[in-house]
């Protein structure tokens, strides 16, 4: 038996449909297949993006406002005190 070819000994296929038409069919199918697999993958990757989110990075400004907070002593230690000369 030819795989290729419809077995058509007990009439006419898929409700009286000529061989073109269930190709054409059968083609949709598998593109609208193809398309389902794609958005539910594409779904999965991004629920898992959501449960690993990206850590929030601070900026230089926040962390150097951060210290200042911590330790008020050392506020602007970085820059030159008058008294003291250039090396």
């Amino acid at each position: 038996m030819n795989r290729g070819a419809m077995n058509l000994d007990f009439g006419v296929p898929y409700h009286h449909k000529t061989i073109d038409q269930c190709r054409a069919i059968g083609a949709r199918g598998g593109r609208r297949s193809g398309m389902v697999r794609r958005a539910r993958r594409l779904a999965q990757f991004a629920e898992t993006m959501t449960m690993h989110p990206k850590p929030q990075l601070e900026t230089a400004h926040e962390a150097s406002k951060l210290l200042d907070e911590q330790f008020p002593h050392l506020r602007n230690a970085w820059l030159r005190n008058a008294r003291w000369p250039a090396a």
